[in-house]
């Protein structure tokens, strides 16, 4: 039992010791020792390899923890109003300045910041537009319970109905796109000029050419956030990820639940 323990100490050591590392491959390296670590502890504390596989299965399992307890008991407006909004403090936003900075730097103007209170969540976006080129873009700050998100979407629209996005959001979608939205997320992007590279890149590979844009001009882009928000809500409705709940909210399906453990996956390997 004592070799059988040095062993498992050993090559969870090592993973712990390749996730002291910033290269990512020695990162993904240092989690799978511990995928490893926990295979042995099922396999040679039981003498089983189907216990051994159970115990690796069980970290894949884990996210079902927070859909299950949290996430499928959430409700959610179906219909998002967003308001005016004073700028948060710089304890809960300390860069937003800075961020506002670098947008102004590449020709954007502030044209409103807005947002969205609903129970443990609150979202505050500050709303930019770039005139000659009908670029929105907007910066985002996202809280939930402790867990706070900052990033940064440019928009543009087409004529013809189509959404083109850029943004360094860092996580996987929570629900899926309209079909005429197309999502490109950089979450590697480390300044709003390299987001904005990428996303003039994206639309030189579309095809897309000023000509091709239209907006609602600076007055109406809080209005038109709000239409792709209830759009979204609309389509995931459509596409059964989430239903209906009484009282102007919506919570999510079984169906959904399985989409954002799919969505939960993708994230652990990512940032494995």
């Amino acid at each position: 039992m004592i070799n059988e323990l040095l062993i498992i100490t050993g090559t969870a050591a090592g993973g712990y010791a390749l996730r002291t590392f910033e290269h990512p491959l020695l990162r993904k390296g240092g989690a799978l020792l511990y995928l490893v670590a926990t295979y042995f502890a099922g396999w040679l504390l039981t003498g089983s390899h189907a216990a051994g596989a159970a115990a690796v299965g069980g970290w894949f399992l884990l996210p079902w923890v927070e859909i299950v307890l949290r996430v499928r008991k959430m409700r959610l407006p179906l219909t998002r109003s967003l308001r005016h909004r004073h700028p948060p403090n710089r304890q809960d936003f300390p860069h937003l300045g800075e961020l506002t900075e670098e947008l102004e730097s590449e020709g954007f103007d502030q044209t409103d910041d807005t947002g969205l209170d609903w129970e443990e969540m609150r979202q505050f976006l500050r709303v930019c537009y770039h005139a000659p080129s009908l670029t929105q873009a907007v910066i985002h700050l996202h809280q939930q319970s402790n867990l706070s998100v900052v990033f940064v979407s440019i928009t543009c629209r087409t004529r013809d109905g189509r959404v083109v996005t850029t943004s360094n959001y860092p996580f996987s979608q929570t629900m899926q796109s309209a079909p005429h939205v197309i999502l490109h997320r950089v979450p590697t992007a480390d300044s709003f000029a390299e987001l904005l590279a990428e996303h003039r890149s994206l639309l030189a590979l579309l095809g897309i050419s000023e000509t091709d844009l239209t907006s609602p001009g600076a007055d109406g882009l809080a209005k038109q956030l709000e239409a792709d928000l209830d759009s979204q809500v609309q389509h995931n409705l459509g596409r059964g990820l989430i239903v209906e709940s009484g009282d102007g909210t919506f919570r999510y399906s079984w169906r959904g639940c399985f989409y954002l453990w799919g969505q939960f996956l993708k994230d652990m390997v990512r940032f494995a």
